[in-house]
Protein backbone atom coordinates (compact mmCIF):
# COMPACT_ATOMS: atom_id res chain seq x y z
CA UNK A 1 0.00 0.00 0.00
CA UNK A 2 1.31 3.41 -0.95
CA UNK A 3 2.00 5.89 1.86
CA UNK A 4 -0.71 8.29 0.64
CA UNK A 5 -3.26 5.47 0.46
CA UNK A 6 -2.40 4.50 4.02
CA UNK A 7 -2.93 8.05 5.21
CA UNK A 8 -6.31 8.30 3.49
CA UNK A 9 -7.36 4.98 5.01
CA UNK A 10 -6.15 6.18 8.41
CA UNK A 11 -8.18 9.39 8.11
CA UNK A 12 -11.28 7.40 7.15
CA UNK A 13 -10.82 5.11 10.15
CA UNK A 14 -10.36 8.09 12.48
CA UNK A 15 -13.50 9.73 11.05
CA UNK A 16 -15.51 6.56 11.60
CA UNK A 17 -14.24 6.25 15.18
CA UNK A 18 -15.12 9.87 15.90
CA UNK A 19 -18.60 9.35 14.43
CA UNK A 20 -19.19 6.35 16.71
CA UNK A 21 -17.88 8.27 19.71
CA UNK A 22 -20.17 11.19 18.89
CA UNK A 23 -23.19 8.91 18.66
CA UNK A 24 -22.32 7.27 21.98
CA UNK A 25 -21.80 10.68 23.56
CA UNK A 26 -25.21 11.84 22.35
CA UNK A 27 -26.80 8.65 23.66
CA UNK A 28 -25.11 9.17 27.03
CA UNK A 29 -26.38 12.77 27.21
CA UNK A 30 -29.91 11.67 26.34
CA UNK A 31 -29.76 8.96 28.99
CA UNK A 32 -28.58 11.42 31.64
CA UNK A 33 -31.40 13.82 30.68
CA UNK A 34 -33.87 10.97 30.99
CA UNK A 35 -32.54 10.14 34.44
CA UNK A 36 -32.80 13.78 35.55
CA UNK A 37 -36.38 13.97 34.30
CA UNK A 38 -37.25 10.72 36.09
CA UNK A 39 -35.80 12.05 39.35
CA UNK A 40 -37.75 15.33 39.05
CA UNK A 41 -40.95 13.43 38.40
CA UNK A 42 -40.28 10.92 41.18
CA UNK A 43 -43.88 10.70 42.31
CA UNK A 44 -45.11 9.21 39.05
CA UNK A 45 -41.83 7.62 38.00
CA UNK A 46 -40.88 5.93 41.27
CA UNK A 47 -40.61 2.55 39.56
CA UNK A 48 -38.45 3.86 36.70
CA UNK A 49 -35.79 5.72 38.72
CA UNK A 50 -33.55 2.71 39.53
CA UNK A 51 -33.66 1.50 35.90
CA UNK A 52 -32.90 4.97 34.56
CA UNK A 53 -30.05 5.42 37.04
CA UNK A 54 -28.42 2.10 36.18
CA UNK A 55 -28.82 2.85 32.45
CA UNK A 56 -27.23 6.27 32.95
CA UNK A 57 -24.25 4.79 34.80
CA UNK A 58 -23.89 2.09 32.14
CA UNK A 59 -23.89 4.79 29.45
CA UNK A 60 -21.29 6.78 31.38
CA UNK A 61 -18.93 3.80 31.74
CA UNK A 62 -19.48 2.92 28.11
CA UNK A 63 -18.51 6.46 27.13
CA UNK A 64 -15.39 6.30 29.33
CA UNK A 65 -14.40 3.01 27.70
CA UNK A 66 -15.01 4.32 24.17
CA UNK A 67 -13.16 7.53 25.01
CA UNK A 68 -10.15 5.56 26.23
CA UNK A 69 -10.13 3.41 23.11
CA UNK A 70 -10.43 6.55 20.97
CA UNK A 71 -7.47 8.19 22.69
CA UNK A 72 -5.38 5.06 22.11
CA UNK A 73 -6.40 4.85 18.44
CA UNK A 74 -5.66 8.52 17.83
CA UNK A 75 -2.29 8.17 19.59
CA UNK A 76 -1.47 5.20 17.37
CA UNK A 77 -2.57 7.13 14.27
CA UNK A 78 -0.47 10.17 15.17
CA UNK A 79 2.48 7.91 15.89
CA UNK A 80 1.95 6.19 12.53
CA UNK A 81 1.81 9.48 10.64
CA UNK A 82 4.93 10.76 12.39
CA UNK A 83 7.06 7.79 11.47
Amino acid sequence: MDSADGRVLLIIVIAMVLFVVGRRFQRALDTWRGWGKAVKDAASAAGRVPDAKSAAWAALWSMVLVGGVTVVLIALAVNGIRS
